[in-house]
């Protein structure tokens, strides 16, 4: 047993004791497309962090569902309004695009670093010795908190806390992007009955990343498509189970080595 909210004291108390090392899941409801569940970001990061866990040890705290986002700006660029083909005139914060049928639960930065913190705080107090920030969700600024956190709250060499993100560096520097084939697959790795691409156009209809807020990583990184639409081999009907299992067990094997090199790290006595 590794889930903190399931865990009797005595139990937890041994878990420490043979691992001391507590995973803070984490990540906002956020939209991803109309075919897949508001809460991914937080529950793919939940279940990296139960696969470390069960082969590393330690214990894995509830899916915190909080995250922060930016206004996207105006301008050319990396993450602006024209990137994504939206209206120079409109006010987006992250992924809440014109026309969305439900907003995200984006937390302001200062009051999400208060509550992740606090949470920090608890655990080492705890006498936990290691605190992973297990993060499911790609914002810029919501990473840069999370990383300010760790450095800051760092304790070492006794007690280490640390940023890890649940994606893995993709081969070809591409990155996952939102809600497009990786996020797909990971859904249909943790929940297939949860994910529905036939809410999406039928296939061979553009699908434009101002109309679904779908949108792959190159777009992010101010690289669009010449139409603004998501590249076909990016395009979340191509997602696979299989290929979600693939990568959620390359990420929790990722996840259990960085932990293992910190558990050994650490002094003795």
């Amino acid at each position: 047993m590794v889930r903190y909210e399931l865990m009797r004291p005595d139990e937890v108390a041994d878990a420490r004791r043979r691992t001391p090392v507590a995973y803070v899941p984490l990540g906002p409801l956020e939209w991803h497309g109309p075919h897949l569940p508001l809460g991914l970001d937080p529950l793919h990061a939940h279940e990296v962090a139960l696969r470390a866990a069960r082969e590393v040890g330690g214990v894995v705290l509830p899916a915190l569902f909080a995250g922060t986002e930016t206004v996207r700006p105006a301008g050319p660029g990396p993450q602006s309004l024209a990137t994504l083909g939206l209206p120079p005139d409109v006010r987006v914060v992250g992924m809440d695009f014109p026309g969305n049928p439900v907003s995200s639960t984006y937390i302001e930065e200062s009051a999400f670093g208060v509550i992740v913190r606090e949470l920090v705080r608890n655990l080492l107090e705890a006498e936990f010795r290691v605190v992973v920030l297990v993060n499911g969700h790609g914002a810029v600024n919501h990473q840069a908190a999370l990383r300010r956190i760790a450095a800051e709250t760092d304790r070492p060499p006794s007690q280490r806390v640390v940023y890890h993100l649940a994606f893995l560096p993709d081969p070809d520097a591409r990155g996952p992007g939102h809600a497009a084939r990786e996020e797909t697959a990971i859904a249909l790795g943790l929940f297939p009955e949860r994910v529905r691409t036939d809410l999406l156009p039928p296939p061979g209809a553009p699908l434009y990343y101002a109309e679904h807020g779908i949108v792959d990583a190159p777009a992010f990184d101010g690289h669009p498509s010449p139409d603004f639409a998501l590249p076909q081999d990016e395009h979340p009907r191509t997602a696979t189970p299989e290929q979600g299992a693939s990568i959620l067990e390359a990420e929790g094997r990722a996840l259990a080595r960085s932990v293992r090199e910190l558990v050994t790290s650490l002094p003795t006595g």
